[in-house]
């Protein structure tokens, strides 16, 4: 008899125990949905790196658009040039470098063989990101009520100006990154629309992060632009 009653109590611990894990299993369902829910949750790319090394004459040429790399209809007008220092100096009829000025680089661009129509771009690259900074602030000017930030900023700092000073139908852009400024000036044929300019920026930028990086040149306008209409 009493063999009997621990044999029933043996098998009601087991089907209690059986049950319960069966509980466990079913429980594990939920849990496992939202690990895979996490794994399949998309990853925010790293922040690009400020341009913090010393950029050879020769990366800074590479990071100026060439034809096929800016935008529809533009082409260069002439070779790409290097900059003297006064050209990277913020203060208005400046003659001199600006403190902190290193080397630079510019290009021009005319728009369906026509110079009615004309863009540029010009890279300046400083000893310290604080000279780069003193001379962004000097390059945008105080316009404030033209100035308007960018869909996608790029750089430590950027703003786009709507038609600047007398300008009519211009759009002038400038970003800043650790060591090096950046300015793009559409000169026509921009009804007002900034895109163009921020599209250029930001190819710009990038191409020099990717030398900097010791890869190749290879970001475009019409790349950047299609990006930011998505």
């Amino acid at each position: 008899m009493f063999m009997s009653r621990v044999h029933v109590t043996l098998v009601t611990a087991f089907v209690g125990f059986a049950a319960l894990t069966a509980c466990s299993s079913g429980s594990d369902g939920p849990d496992s949905g939202a690990g895979t829910q996490k794994a399949d949750k998309p990853v925010a790319a790293p922040a690009p790196k400020p341009i913090t090394q010393e950029l050879t004459q020769a990366h800074i040429t590479q990071a100026l658009l060439g034809d096929g790399e800016t935008l529809p209809g533009w082409s260069l007008h002439g070779d790409k040039s290097v900059t003297e220092g006064q050209y990277c100096n913020g203060s208005k009829d400046a003659d001199s470098a600006p403190a902190g000025w290193v080397r630079g680089g510019d290009s021009s661009y005319e728009y369906n063989g026509s110079t009615n129509n004309m863009a540029y771009v010009e890279i300046c690259l400083f000893d310290s990101a604080d000279h780069a900074h003193s001379q962004y602030a000097a390059w945008k000017g105080t316009e404030t009520s033209k100035q308007q930030a960018p869909k996608k900023p790029v750089g430590d700092e950027n703003t786009l100006v709507i038609n600047p000073g007398l300008s009519d139908d211009s759009v002038y852009g400038y970003v800043r990154s650790g060591k090096v400024n950046i300015r793009v000036r559409i000169e026509g044929g921009t009804a007002g629309d900034p895109s163009g300019v921020q599209a250029m920026l930001a190819a710009t930028l990038k191409r020099l992060q990717q030398l900097q990086d010791g890869k190749a040149a290879s970001v475009t306008a019409p790349e950047e632009q299609a990006a930011a209409r998505q």
